[in-house]
């Protein structure tokens, strides 16, 4: 439940036209919203991750909770004539530390119940968080439908923080009795802990970084684009929100499913055949019309879905549960860079072509590199067994 609340970090495109409306804005610094909110994101689950290795998971996700609606809620009183760097304060500064805090308090909680099933444990997390876009997409657009911005935005607010404050109230960890009565092997109790400071002494930790990095680049650039770009696709406005609703859905079965079939398969086989994915999507996007178009950003979700969900799971194999809040926390910096710097990029080729033909070709091109990457990963963690 917690994650469904903070997992509205993605439905920025259905706020976009009504804050450049509302606000008078410019499409080029709305575009940004979802980039510095994601990167915010990402600082959130580092310190929390930190505070969270040290006094547990429930009061991280309380605070969470508290900075993700509050942070909305501030943005819902800017008054028309405020300047955007108000919303990036309130809305991507406040709103996503806590989010993150969220997050990755509720990732690292559950790989400590199911430490015999840490891809499961992952996907169940992190597949609400992508599940909540199902949910607020439709809400959202029907609540844009009769009320204003702020009071859609304040409306969603109070409801975060009222049902988010009552599932903080069951989170916990897992006693030693609990633990016992798995019966796990002794190499699963055995697992290395590695403390931040000696996990980012080792190459996988920076593989890992830079894989996140890359196989994020062609999702965080079509992210702010799906809704626009559906309607210069020939898709109306109703299957244009839809389609960034059903993105939720195959996000959320991608983090699940696939990180599911990681404990089966092996997280390597499991990220290659997202990267693969990715790189297909990537080109379709160039030229993709209508239904088509809208089929290929849904697998899209899918590709990038599942490496979400696996990643918490690979680098706790390598450095252990202990810290995984912290380890974790640093290496999701990573995505929150990768959004910021495509984007960027992205919007630049957007200027000097007015197409985004070389933003999907980019993409393209990241996702290949992020399966070398894993290919080199797989081979630490081969020498790392032996």
């Amino acid at each position: 439940v917690v994650q469904l609340c903070v997992g509205i970090l993605y439905v920025w495109s259905v706020f976009k036209q009504p804050a450049i409306d509302f606000f008078g804005w410019e499409a080029g610094s709305v575009n940004l919203v979802a980039s510095f909110m994601l990167f915010c994101f990402c600082f959130g689950n580092l310190i929390g991750g930190i505070i969270q290795d040290r006094i547990g998971p429930k009061p991280v996700c309380i605070m969470g909770i508290c900075l993700f609606g509050g942070g909305i809620l501030i943005s819902s009183f800017l008054p028309a004539s405020s300047p955007i760097v108000l919303f990036y304060l309130t809305y991507c500064l406040i709103a996503g530390l806590g989010s993150g805090f969220a997050y990755g308090a509720a990732i690292s909680c559950l790989q400590k119940w199911l430490p015999h099933r840490r891809g499961l444990a992952s996907g169940l997390a992190v597949s609400a968080f992508g599940f909540s876009t199902v949910i607020f997409s439709p809400v959202s657009s029907a609540l844009l439908g009769v009320m204003t911005l702020p009071a859609t935005l304040r409306t969603l607010a109070i409801v975060f923080l009222i049902v988010g404050l009552v599932a903080c109230m069951f989170i916990s960890l897992p006693d030693e009795s609990y633990l016992k009565g798995l019966n796990l092997p002794a190499a699963a109790t055995a697992a290395r802990n590695l403390t931040l400071g000696q996990a980012i002494k080792t190459a996988p930790f920076w593989l890992l970084f830079l894989s996140i990095f890359f196989i994020n680049g062609t999702w965080n650039m079509l992210t702010p684009l799906i809704n626009g770009l559906g309607l210069e696709r020939g898709l109306s406005a109703s299957m244009a929100v839809l389609t960034v609703s059903l993105t939720g859905l195959t996000n959320a079965i991608g983090r699940l499913s696939m990180a599911t079939i990681s404990d089966k398969i092996g997280r390597g086989n499991a990220l290659y055949i997202l990267g693969v994915l990715m790189a297909v999507c990537a080109l379709c996007l160039i030229f993709a019309p209508g239904y088509f178009y809208m089929v290929v950003v849904l697998v899209t979700a899918f590709a990038y879905g599942g490496p979400s969900a696996i990643n918490p799971a690979f680098s706790t194999d390598f450095f252990g549960p202990k810290y995984s809040g912290s380890n974790y926390g640093v290496i999701m910096l990573a995505l929150g860079f990768s959004s910021v710097f495509f984007n960027a990029i992205s919007n630049s080729m957007y200027a000097a072509t007015g197409a985004y033909t070389l933003t999907f070709i980019m993409g393209a091109v990241t996702a290949v590199i992020s399966i070398v990457l894993t290919w080199i990963i797989v081979r630490f963690q081969k020498k790392l067994a032996a």
